[in-house]
């Protein structure tokens, strides 16, 4: 009877334990995609928003390549000066968040920009699917990879 009554015991531990395991995996991964989100987030800032070139710098990787809607793939440098320089103005943007895949150092972040640019006074409505490719690096995360395609307006 007492040895019945130590395996329940024991079984019992044992799902507790598994179930705290897979709650510790799954907090800790939510936590490397809200960082990753977070350097999402300040990027996108300072490339459509501050267009802080410090900001750029720090958080895109010296290998980065940079593919725009159109065509044109930037280097870290070009793409920099670029959207520092840029007199683009981008209101009512907004983030559809589609989905983050991090493994390890590497995370794969795809997404929606929307918003309206403004050129020389001429206003046009701006799509955007992304997919970016984020690497930690020193203990930060890093763009590495990025490309645009037009969407569809959103309905």
């Amino acid at each position: 009877m007492q040895q019945s009554i130590t395996n329940i015991a024991m079984k019992k531990l044992f799902i507790v334990l598994i179930a705290s395991c897979v709650a510790t995996l799954t907090y800790s991964q939510s936590k490397k995609e809200a960082k990753v989100w977070a350097s999402v987030d300040a990027l996108q800032k300072a490339v459509f928003e501050t267009k802080d070139s410090m900001v750029m710098k720090d958080l895109v990787s010296e290998t980065l390549t940079y593919g725009h809607s159109g065509g044109n793939i930037e280097d870290k440098a070009t793409m920099v000066r670029n959207a520092s320089n840029s007199k683009t103005v981008y209101k009512n943007s907004t983030v559809e968040r589609l989905g983050i895949n991090v493994r390890k150092k590497t995370a794969y972040v795809r997404y929606i920009f929307r918003t309206t640019s403004i050129d020389n006074g001429v206003a046009s409505p701006l799509d955007l699917g992304l997919l970016q490719v984020w690497q930690k690096e020193h203990g930060k995360w890093m763009l590495e990879a990025r490309q645009a395609v037009k969407v569809k307006p959103k309905q």
